[in-house]
């Protein structure tokens, strides 16, 4: 399993390793690098993020239907999941398009932890050959692990280099000086340290401002979940909407997650998840404003109520055209000959289109 997962780590993190690299050329600064780093990504999650506020509004405008069918089949669950996927495909509907947005944050979290546990290896871009044996001169020093995939391995070569540059000699002057040159750090916190639950216990005696970056991580969570609430679901019913104690639950969650994790992982991945909750409040603002929940409703609803009527007035059209040519009811017709009907009536689009003669051949004919 750990090494499916540093797989995982290493696939994600070289295109954002890429990213990363050159975010810092044109900054110089890691801390501001994440920054940009965090705009690019969530601009590019854009279209993900409004298809996913469409489907949560599709979503409650299906909830009374689905609560009916759970009333109607409650004693049975073939027949309820059963016309459940019939109703999210007559309406359109795709439950799992809900939960890509979180995929896929989920999978470049995975890709920055890699980045953020090798700069060696994606900001310096620190030759194999060279990186091999740095990892020589640093094993036994304080924080080396034994072992391979994701580690803090090079992060503890930096800090040694930094003390002990003469040690690194055998890399050249050129890599030890490009390494000692890494500005790693956000207002005097090292972002390739680990914060710990024991900083809060040295505030008043050796202060280590890094034990904000979890309390950032999780306060700027709790602050997005509470305006994504309000503006998703603002216009629709609010809290109590339908989907609403899910919508408080994850409130509460995602805060809690966002601490915990900051506190196992190096602060850059804990400044990262900051930047990239402020950047999601501002989105969501910006969201709301010009793709308003309520607005947005009227306007599925409203789709939805013409694509029925437009099948409506097919049908009559449909029934009509079968009455003149003394033909049976298509609504009463078997799904082969709809298929045949559906299939005559493509093959004479395409001879119009191409300037043929059509000839209806019919099962009978052949």
């Amino acid at each position: 399993m750990s090494a499916i997962m540093d797989y995982i780590y290493t696939i994600v993190g070289y295109p954002l390793g890429w990213a990363m690299w050159l975010c810092y050329q044109l900054t110089n600064n890691y801390a501001l690098s994440l920054l940009i780093f965090t705009i690019i990504m969530r601009l590019a999650l854009l279209p993900i993020t409004l298809k996913q506020q469409k489907s949560t509004i599709k979503m409650q405008m299906l909830r009374p239907k689905i609560d009916d069918l759970q009333k109607k089949y409650a004693k049975n669950r073939e027949k309820l999941n059963e016309e459940t996927m019939k109703l999210y495909q007559q309406e359109g509907y795709n439950p799992m398009a809900g939960c890509l947005p979180m995929v896929i944050q989920l999978v470049i979290m995975f890709g920055l932890i890699d980045v953020i546990y090798k700069p060696l290896k994606h900001i310096v871009r620190l030759p194999s050959d060279l990186l091999n044996k740095a990892m020589e001169l640093v094993a036994g020093t304080a924080g080396y692990v034994e072992r391979s995939g994701l580690n803090t391995n090079q992060l503890v070569i930096i800090t040694d280099l930094q003390q002990n540059p003469e040690k690194y000699s055998i890399l050249g002057a050129k890599w030890v000086e490009t390494i000692q040159s890494l500005n790693l750090n956000f207002f005097s916190m090292d972002l390739s340290q680990r914060p710990t639950v024991a900083m809060f216990t040295s505030v008043f005696s050796e202060f280590n401002p890094l034990i904000f970056i979890p309390i950032l991580a999780g306060g700027s969570a709790l602050l997005m979940s509470i305006i994504q609430m309000k503006t998703q679901q603002g216009g629709m019913g609010g809290a109590d909407a339908p989907g609403g104690a899910s919508m408080k639950s994850m409130m509460l969650m995602m805060p809690v997650m966002s601490t915990v994790i900051s506190f196992s992982v190096p602060a850059g991945v804990g400044l990262y998840w900051f930047y990239s909750n402020l950047v999601a409040i501002v989105q969501s603002l910006v969201i709301h404003k010009y793709f308003n929940p309520k607005k947005l409703a009227e306007k599925m609803k409203q789709e939805e109520e013409e694509r029925k009527e437009r099948e409506r007035q097919e049908r009559i059209e449909a029934r009509k055209q079968a009455a003149l040519k003394g033909e049976a009811d298509p609504d009463k017709l078997s799904q082969k000959e709809l298929n045949r009907r559906k299939l005559a009536e493509a093959r004479r689009r395409d001879a119009e289109k191409y300037g043929e003669i059509y000839v209806d051949v019919t099962d009978e004919d052949i």
